[in-house]
């Protein structure tokens, strides 16, 4: 059908007519696609700039203190950030350390505290250079603190319906089975203190334990964990007290006259004159005993030095009234004799 055919076409050419674009002159060009698409990218990208500094440009600008006292917040705070992980390295340190200042033993069942300062942050013989380093001990002594104030009325010192059950079940209240079990040297609050310094009061001790309490049990296990070298402790302690005298029998060889005559009786010298404070001497330059050197500043001692110098008096000088009145007998000062002492 040729009319058909013809209508066909003529619609085709009206579509073309009608479309914006302009109609391609011979073979298309595959790149006009992304030409076109660039292009539109550009054109959002300037319209998204421009939405931005219309948006800024609403927004109030910041003065200069308040930008100046931004940056003193940012620096305080990277401050604070780096002081946080110091102190989290000490804490680390000391955790591998494990030397507290003072760390307790336990509890027993009237909540007096047992302290073994040995092993509170130094060796378990004491320091180099202590008092008692030769010795082989620092303190030689299970120390025992007396109940804290808030344990003591809450345990001890009940309330008195409490006391009254506590009396019908065991006949005694529990400040009277304190007294009666701690005997005559009962520590009964915190500012009390006593000591175990021999081994076999501390075995009596452990084996008085019951470790069907909680405090008593973690008490007893730790004892029992220190108990051999708080015996040598006390051991080395109760031998440096009370030396032993030496058992083997010293041969007595006749003197002669002249070591009879050179003999002196023997003097007792006290152990604790054998110690030096080598740490005031270091720290100080003197002992605390001792009065520390007065030390003169410049300006004194400059002061000191012209005070001892001797100026001489100039003679004096022959003027008319001298010589008149060394000739009339008088022999008066004149205007720069010894009136002025220089």
């Amino acid at each position: 059908m040729p009319d058909a055919d013809e209508e066909v076409q003529e619609s085709v050419e009206d579509d073309v007519n009608d479309s914006d674009e302009e109609p391609h002159q011979g073979r298309s060009l595959r790149r006009g696609i992304d030409r076109a698409a660039q292009r539109k990218r550009k054109r959002e990208a300037v319209q998204e700039k421009k939405e931005k500094a219309e948006a800024e440009a609403k927004v109030p600008k910041q003065s200069k203190q308040w930008l100046k006292l931004l940056k003193d917040i940012a620096k305080k705070e990277a401050d604070i950030k780096a002081c946080e992980e110091r102190i989290a390295e000490l804490d680390n340190d000391l955790r591998e350390a494990d030397c507290p200042r003072t760390r307790v033993l336990g509890k027993d069942r009237f909540w007096n505290r047992y302290y073994w300062f040995e092993r509170n942050g130094m060796p378990y013989g004491g320091l180099p250079n202590s008092s008692t380093a030769d010795a082989g001990y620092a303190n030689g002594c299970l120390w025992i603190q007396g109940p804290d104030d808030l344990e003591r009325e809450g345990y001890i010192e009940m309330k008195k319906e409490w006391q009254d059950e506590y009396y019908a079940k065991f006949n005694m209240t529990v400040p009277e089975r304190k007294v009666m079990e701690e005997g005559a040297t009962h520590v009964f609050n915190a500012h009390q203190w006593g000591y175990f310094d021999e081994p076999e009061a501390l075995d009596e001790f452990i084996a008085y334990l019951d470790t069907r309490g909680f405090n008593e049990m973690k008490l007893k296990k730790e004892l029992l964990l220190y108990r051999d070298k708080i015996v040598a402790h006390m051991k080395a302690r109760m031998e440096y007290l009370n030396p032993a005298e030496d058992k083997e029998e010293i041969e007595v060889k006749p003197r002669t006259r002249k070591q009879r005559e050179q003999s002196h009786p023997e003097q007792t010298v006290h152990r604790c004159l054998a110690w030096h404070n080598d740490m005031a001497l270091a720290d100080l330059g003197h002992l605390h005993s001792d009065e520390p050197r007065v030390r003169k500043s410049a300006k004194k001692a400059a002061a000191a030095v012209a005070s001892q110098i001797v100026v001489e008096e100039p003679a004096p000088m022959k003027t008319r009234s001298g010589k008149k009145e060394k000739e009339r007998g008088r022999g008066g000062p004149s205007r720069q004799g010894s009136r002025y002492n220089f």
